[in-house]
């Protein structure tokens, strides 16, 4: 598995412990009673829904192991406005000072939340960035 990769999954199993949403990479589809948590893309359903996608680093210094990854979150809630800040609350009350060394996760801090109105099906999104300082040794940054 990639860094990439197993730092999403990292977070998306947090979420599921945390009864944000539902982690399920296998599996039967989603019910319309769950909110799936999935990488990079929103599926068409269910309705309430969590992206986790990677996104440029801040800090990236060649010189050190330890670095800045940016991860957003793109929550869809329903056709309810409030349905949407529910959701990416939990996430936030699950996420803020959220630390896991083994994963290589030193610190979790929500960057900027942003309304992006409603989607086709007029349900409700939201974007929200989180900044992780991260410990990330690669072949040329040994740790």
């Amino acid at each position: 598995m990639t860094w990439t990769r197993g730092l999403l999954t990292a977070l998306a199993e947090h979420l599921h412990a945390a009864g944000v949403g539902v982690w399920r990479p296998v599996g039967p589809p989603y019910t319309s009673g769950e909110t799936a948590i999935m990488l990079t893309r929103l599926p068409i359903s269910p309705d309430r829904a969590i992206a986790l996608a990677a996104y440029g680093a801040d800090s990236d210094d060649p010189t050190t192991t330890d670095g800045v990854q940016g991860v957003q979150l793109r929550v869809r809630g329903t056709t309810d406005p409030t349905v949407v800040d529910d959701i990416a609350d939990a996430a936030f009350d699950a996420l803020q000072g959220w630390q896991f060394p083994a994963a290589g996760i030193l610190l979790a801090t929500r960057k900027l939340q942003a309304p992006l109105g409603t989607d086709g099906s007029g349900r409700w999104e939201r974007a929200d960035s989180y900044t992780l300082l991260v410990h990330r040794p690669t072949s040329l940054r040994p740790g």
